[in-house]
């Protein structure tokens, strides 16, 4: 009987040891890891806020292209014009589609075709 209670105490007694290396070697490594963790998102966080605060910076400078009193003083900074003088903006005209290309792409007939051709007797039905 004292051996079967020694036993039972000694079984228990590494059981609960075990169980409790387990509980804090656990802790331990999940607490590293959160902090870890957290730590990164607080880095992405502030690389995050950084981006958004340049895209800002970025969207406002195309913004003020739009107007043409900030485009004047823009233009100015970067050497286009001097004190007093007027500065133009020009619209870029529609691309011209060459003759070549033009004259070489099929067509469809007027009726005029239609008539001329019946009547020289060039029609290619």
């Amino acid at each position: 009987m004292i051996k079967q209670n020694l036993f039972s105490k000694i079984m228990f007694l590494i059981t609960s040891f075990i169980f409790v290396f387990f509980i804090f070697d656990t802790w331990e490594l999940s607490f590293k890891d959160y902090q870890s963790l957290q730590s990164q998102l607080e880095t992405r966080q502030e690389h995050a806020n950084d981006l958004r605060n340049e895209i800002n910076f970025i969207q406002q400078k195309i913004d003020d292209l739009e107007d043409p009193d900030k485009l004047d003083i823009i233009l100015r900074q970067h050497g286009y014009g001097l004190p007093g003088e007027n500065i133009y903006r020009f619209k870029v005209p529609e691309p011209v589609t060459p003759l070549e290309e033009t004259l070489q792409s099929e067509r469809s007939k007027g009726l005029l075709e239609y008539v001329v051709e019946f009547i020289v007797g060039t029609n290619s039905d």
